[in-house]
């Protein structure tokens, strides 16, 4: 005799089914030429670019989806577990840019009649852009927070600059003291958002990161820009050496099982699963990008693991992830004179045991 189920779990069913088609038709990239706001070209602070925008060519591992079964590296789950006990997961603040606590990356564009910089590295030698000149808007500002990371796009010459410890700097231009720098190509073919040198793994700043139009969008179509407390003290592709972030050792943790600096992590959980979760549909947004492209360790830092941040400052209106935080029903508190909404995933998910890490070889194509 056929089994048969309840009328409604069936609808159960094909409501989950509906949903998972949902998610991967909206992490499916939708970007047309005639949309300004996927067009570099277009883009201003005033105009910030859409949530079809994806900053580097298809070629980006940043840009390409994991397959299906990806090869796992050697102790997958373990490096897994270890670095989901760093903390219980991801949480992030809107209205917290500008402050101390803002480690997140402001990113600018620039145009024609922007101050011109020239650039002067202070801290270490081989800085690929130490006496450039580039041009940088009078309202930029790097994140409150120590790093005090800075981008700049030149979406003329499809130049991204970014900047680690900007110090302070004349608004009518001149010099642009920095501790370290680099740059990368962007809006071009085989543009991947690699190889500058102001993020650990020398990632660009715009790499990976999550921006409030996406998550408006319910879409985000790339990987996500991953930081860990500490690293195993090795590094691997996309990241480049030598540096490796902190190491665990520093903290007088054992390095191993952590994972290594430019590791590519993903979650390994189907659309399906995610779509069932009792979870708010911001969330899922985010599982569902995990799951489909990754997290490239980028940076070291803090007391647990997180993603990094589009930055709310800049934006003509206000702080947007302030706007969206408040326009979600996010639990807040005050500070000062200001509001902070909490964007919490830390028990969204077992973090520990879904947590899987893909070969190098999957990033380059090669396996």
């Amino acid at each position: 005799m056929p089994k048969r189920f309840p009328y409604g779990f069936l609808m159960q069913s094909a409501a989950v089914a509906v949903h998972a088609a949902l998610l991967l038709a909206l992490l499916a990239p939708t970007a047309s030429a005639a949309d300004k706001r996927c067009r570099l070209g277009s883009f201003s602070n005033a105009n910030p670019p859409g949530p079809c925008w994806r900053p580097f060519s298809p070629a980006s591992p940043f840009n390409r989806p994991l397959p299906t079964h990806p090869r796992q590296a050697a102790g997958s789950p373990l490096i897994g577990s270890r670095t989901a006990s760093f903390g219980l997961g991801p949480s992030f603040q809107a209205g917290t840019a500008g402050t101390v606590d803002d480690y997140s990356h402001p990113i600018y564009f620039a145009n024609r009649n922007a101050p011109r910089y020239r650039i002067d590295c202070m801290s270490y030698s081989g800085c690929e852009i130490q006496g450039r000149h580039i041009r940088i808007p009078r309202g930029a500002q790097p994140a409150g927070g120590s790093d005090g990371h800075l981008g700049v796009i030149d979406r003329r010459r499809k130049w991204e600059y970014d900047f680690w410890q900007v110090r302070d700097r004349s608004k009518q231009g001149g010099q642009l003291h920095v501790s370290y720098g680099g740059r990368t190509r962007i809006g071009t073919p085989g543009s991947k958002g690699l190889g500058s040198a102001a993020t650990a793994a020398q990632f660009a700043t715009s790499a990976g990161v999550i921006r409030p139009e996406e998550l408006r969008a319910g879409r985000i179509d790339h990987a996500l820009f991953m930081v860990v407390r500490c690293t195993n003290g090795h590094s691997v592709y996309p990241a480049k050496g030598p540096s490796t972030g902190r190491n665990c050792s520093e903290l007088g943790l054992p390095n191993k099982h952590a994972p290594a600096l430019g590791q590519h992590f993903y979650l390994d959980m189907s659309m399906r699963r995610i779509a069932a979760l009792p979870v708010a549909g911001w969330k899922k947004t985010i599982l569902a990008a995990m799951s489909r492209y990754g997290m490239f360790v980028g940076d070291t830092g803090g007391d647990g693991w997180g993603l990094q941040l589009w930055s709310g400052m800049g934006h003509a209106g206000g702080d947007p992830w302030v706007s969206l935080g408040r326009r979600l029903g996010l639990p807040s508190f005050g500070v000062g004179d200001s509001t902070r909404y909490v964007f919490d995933l830390r028990d969204v998910v077992d973090w520990g045991s879904v947590l899987r890490v893909a070969r190098p070889c999957v990033s380059r194509r090669s396996c």
